[in-house]
């Protein structure tokens, strides 16, 4: 085939125009790509001013660096190529070294969100002397419908300069009114997109933003106090105080309650430290090992950096105290932090857009926080930094609008493993700390102890004290007030009682569906089409006859057998019904455990039950029994399959010990961290993601119910293990 009957792509030059405006999200991100071009270039500074009138249709930007500059040969082999691969091959900069933030070819073309008209002055150095190219005015508007790319023709000018290298971008007839709001969002975008952990050395990078022509007379405000007026009392100050206009980023408020500091290596290990300073301790080493997930790949290792608040009025004004922020009230002291506060994702330097603003809880940390607020922390108590790799290190790879990651496998693991780190390491230690200090709600009380507390003992020794006839009148109303408590405790405790079978029940609604939602859908979809048959089956001959007998012969047994399961479902879940019983009675434990574990069956966890005891009965209800021993297995075959075992096994173990049976349970998981053995059956107290901290708190209440206890093991070398005690029928009874 001839070159010239071959079909070629004819780009229109509004693909120009797509670039900037569709995959460059707003303004500001406009020009935080030409900031990261100019630190690309090897420059030690980039200037952005801002000139009135800030109006749609007028005024200038301008943005300077004092970068390596562009050739010719640059601008037209480079710059004047869409979508360059040209830093994509070379990952550092020429002269500095530094890991390059573009890759896309496309942040150049950022000009084009801001402006009508753009201009361009780019000086090189060389041994020979300096040159300069400018071109003098590019109107975005020749990239219309109507033209080709390849017909648009652009006017520059080479000249020789004396000056300096880098690079002067003007914007002009500018897209969108600047207000006093946005060019704030847009000081506050560039304090975030600097690392607050890079020194400012020779070879560093810094931004100046200068708003001193933005006047009460030509904008209606005054510009340089938004960069002026809004310095911390932590930003760095050099021996004639803080340069004018020059942007620094956020301080680190490492005044915090809880400090989390490590590294996460490619495998999902960390390690690293927890300071627990508002309890005075010293930092404790942390480690934690998390499995790869079904749906996950690594991030390649990042390190983390988290700084927990508290929120109530003592602890958080004595931190921006002791930040240097002044004596600010509790209100004020709130709303620094909320501006402040958040989880950014930084990388070579530089935060990747959006994660780390205020509205932007990536984390999802306000949800987590709804279901449990005495554990959770939420998003604005937290002022965090993670610090992930390069791109083609880590497969964290940035989107072409810039505006945050990929939602790929390796983002899902990363999101998890810094969630998973709060969950088991800093809420439970922040809690803990809290309830013995009585900053935390109070405990879960049990109805024991109402009941304790119903039996009125501090009353009626007071009462011994009168006189017979007025104690005796005394003691008459205390009885009878007394037995109208108790029953009303009753009442309660048998609504609670419901209130858990139900909320068991919800917790293997999953396995229900997923054991019998399909043998359900076979018998229903078989017996209609058995129904159809049925005619020819009694009376017909033939092919169709044939067939129906054929049909009915090989799934009759098959629905039989479904029916079975679906049956034998329903019945094991009649104990967690919530249905009035009567009196406690005599029931052989093995049979109950062994039904309650049926519904894990689906699980790739090995379930091994063992009676040293086959003719124990135990006296009280079995339903009891049943609600607790699903939560606890519940509770076991997920901490096994989340740790990922080579052999996941769960073992009961069935014994007897005086007139008490013996029941213990055991999983070969991560365990139970003896700091918080006293704290899992608490209501809301959960280790586990997403948890609702109830399944432990409803099996000991159940089992209270009937004369039982449960309590946890902590000298087991690996895994939980749990006991209960259940009262059993004497040896010797008829």
């Amino acid at each position: 085939m001839n070159e010239q009957d071959k079909l070629r792509f004819q780009p229109r030059a509004r693909i120009i125009r797509t670039i900037g405006d569709q995959l460059i999200s707003g303004p500001a991100a406009a020009i935080i790509e030409l900031v990261k071009n100019a630190y690309d270039a090897d420059a030690s500074r980039v200037e952005i001013a801002f000139y009135p009138p800030l109006a749609a249709g007028e005024g200038r930007i301008s943005i300077g660096d004092d970068g390596h500059g562009m050739s010719l040969d640059d601008i037209r082999l480079k710059w004047l190529e869409p979508a360059t691969s040209s830093k994509a091959k070379q990952r550092l900069s020429p002269k500095k070294q530094r890991p390059m933030m573009g890759s896309k070819g496309i942040g150049r073309f950022a000009a084009a969100k801001l402006g009508q008209v753009m201009s361009l002055t780019s000086t090189v150095r060389t041994e020979d002397g300096g040159t300069s190219i400018l071109i003098p005015e590019l109107d975005w508007s020749v990239f219309s419908d109507d033209t080709y790319l390849a017909d648009v023709a652009i006017d520059y000018i080479e000249q020789p300069s004396d000056g300096p290298s880098g690079t002067i971008i003007e914007i002009l007839h500018l897209s969108q009114d600047w207000t006093k709001s946005r060019l704030e969002q847009l000081y506050a975008e560039l304090r975030r997109l600097l690392s607050p952990f890079v020194r400012d050395d020779d070879d560093g990078f810094a931004i100046y933003l200068d708003l001193s022509h933005c006047t009460q007379d030509t904008c209606g405000f005054d510009g340089a106090a938004i960069v002026n007026g809004h310095r911390d009392r932590e930003t760095p100050r050099n021996e004639d105080g803080p340069e004018p206009d020059r942007v620094y980023p956020f301080p680190l408020l490492s005044a915090c309650d809880y400090e989390l500091e490590g590294t996460f290596d490619e495998d999902g290990v960390f390690s690293g430290t927890f300071q627990n300073r508002r309890a005075g301790r010293a930092p404790n080493s942390v480690n934690l090992e998390i499995a790869m997930g079904e749906d996950e790949g690594s991030p390649g290792s990042f390190g983390v950096h988290l700084f927990i608040f508290d929120r109530e009025a003592p602890a958080i004004k004595s931190n921006m105290a002791a930040a240097g922020m002044g004596h600010l009230n509790a209100a004020d002291a709130r709303k620094l932090l909320d501006s402040i506060a958040g989880v950014a994702i930084y990388r070579d330097d530089f935060r990747i857009r959006p994660y780390g603003d205020p509205q932007n809880d990536w984390l999802a940390l306000d949800s987590r926080r709804v279901q449990d607020p005495s554990i959770r922390i939420g998003h604005n108590q937290v002022a965090g930094y993670i610090t992930v790799g390069p791109q083609e290190d880590t497969r964290l790879v940035e989107r072409s609008s810039r505006e945050g990651l990929e939602d790929n496998a390796a983002f899902r693991r990363l999101t998890r493993l810094v969630s998973e780190l709060l969950t088991k390491v800093v809420e439970p230690r922040r809690y803990k700390f809290r309830s013995e200090a009585g900053l935390a709600r109070k405990r879960s009380t049990t109805f024991e102890e109402v009941r304790q507390i119903s039996e009125l003992k501090q009353i009626r020794t007071l009462v011994s004290k009168l006189v017979p006839e007025e104690r005796e009148k005394a003691e008459k109303i205390i009885d009878r007030e007394a037995l109208r408590l108790k029953d009303r405790i009753e009442q309660l405790q048998e609504r609670q009682r419901v209130l858990e079978a139900q909320s068991s029940l919800g917790g293997i609604i999953g396995e229900v569906l997923h054991e019998g939602g399909p043998r359900a859908t076979f018998i229903a979809k078989n017996a209609r089409r058995m129904a159809t048959m049925l005619p020819s089956l009694l009376g017909g001959s033939g092919e169709g006859a044939n067939r129906a007998r054929e049909v009915f012969s090989e799934r009759t047994p098959m629905i039989a057998d479904s029916a079975e399961v679906v049956a034998n479902l329903f019945q094991r879940l009649k104990p967690l019904a919530g249905s009035k019983r009567g009196k406690p009675r005599f029931f052989y434990p093995g049979q109950v455990i062994r039904d309650a574990t049926k519904f894990f069956e689906t699980h790739d966890v090995s379930i091994h039950v063992a009676n040293n005891s086959e003719g124990m009965e135990l006296v009280g209800y079995p339903d009891d029994l049943t609600t607790a021993v699903v939560n606890l297995v519940g509770n076991a075959v997920h901490w096994v399959e989340e740790s990922q075992r080579d052999n996941p096994e769960v073992r009961i173990l069935i014994t007897r010990t005086g007139d008490h049976g013996n029941i213990f349970i055991e999983d070969n998981g991560p365990g139970i961290p003896e700091e918080f053995v006293d704290q899992i059956f608490d209501v809301g107290f959960s280790l586990r993601e997403g948890g609702t901290g109830l399944g432990l708190n409803i099996a000991r209440e159940a089992l209270a119910r009937s004369g039982a206890n449960l309590v946890c093991h902590l000298e087991n070398d690996e895994g939980a293990v749990f006991e209960i005690t259940f009262p059993a029928r004497a040896d010797n009874a008829p």
